[in-house]
């Protein structure tokens, strides 16, 4: 079977956007007169967030077990507006990117998320998500990086054999759960080391900027 690259598998959040979970904290923070440093330093990115981003847990519950571990007490809607504070602009020129790479190559993105954020970075990003074919989102899946499923799924969706494609990513785990399949990565640091690792395998060319 060819294994000649065909299709390229996009992280989203600091590979095709920014953001900033500081920002979920400070706006926590200003609307319950708590301390900024004190509700980061209780929050955990533990198995409670990752259930919610699997989609195994409800909105509500994971609310409420957020608020009653920091001790806020926030509306629902307050809760989410800060909730979806992280997010940034798109980088410089991701679209330009994105466009030349869809010319040669199918692109689709597999991001780990939950269904608070879903509603506010599908429309805040609409414009550049539409250069990707599909978007793979954890809390649908019921499976998350760098779960060995949730590669196998978009694998099976481009019916490609893992050296067809290339994964790119910030997060070391989730750039080792795909390599243990076989798929070629990019462990992405910035987006000048990105664009220079795309053109040293070929993938776009190498003048472009």
């Amino acid at each position: 079977m060819d294994n000649k690259c065909e299709a390229i598998i996009f992280d989203l959040g600091k590979v095709v956007f920014d953001l900033s979970f500081d920002r979920v904290f400070h706006f926590w923070a200003s609307h319950t007169g708590g301390q900024f440093s004190d509700i980061k330093g209780k929050f955990q990115f533990d198995r409670l967030f990752d259930e919610f981003e699997k989609g195994t847990i409800s909105a509500n519950q994971f609310r409420n077990e957020v608020s009653n571990r920091l001790g806020l007490t926030l509306t629902d809607e307050a809760f989410d507006k800060g909730w979806c504070d992280l997010y940034l602009d798109t980088y410089n020129n991701i679209d330009n990117l994105l466009a030349n790479l869809k010319q040669n190559y199918r692109i689709v993105a597999l991001t780990n998320t939950n269904i608070i954020h879903e509603s506010t970075w599908r429309i805040k990003y609409k414009d550049t998500l539409g250069h990707f074919e599909k978007l793979f989102c954890s809390h649908e899946l019921m499976t998350r990086k760098p779960e060995r499923r949730v590669y196998q799924i978009v694998l099976d969706y481009l019916d490609m054999n893992p050296q067809q494609t290339i994964f790119l990513d910030d997060n070391v785990d989730n750039i080792k759960g795909a390599s243990e399949l076989g798929i070629p990565t990019i462990l992405v640091t910035s987006q000048q080391q990105m664009r220079d690792e795309l053109k040293t395998k070929g993938l776009i060319d190498i003048n472009m900027d």
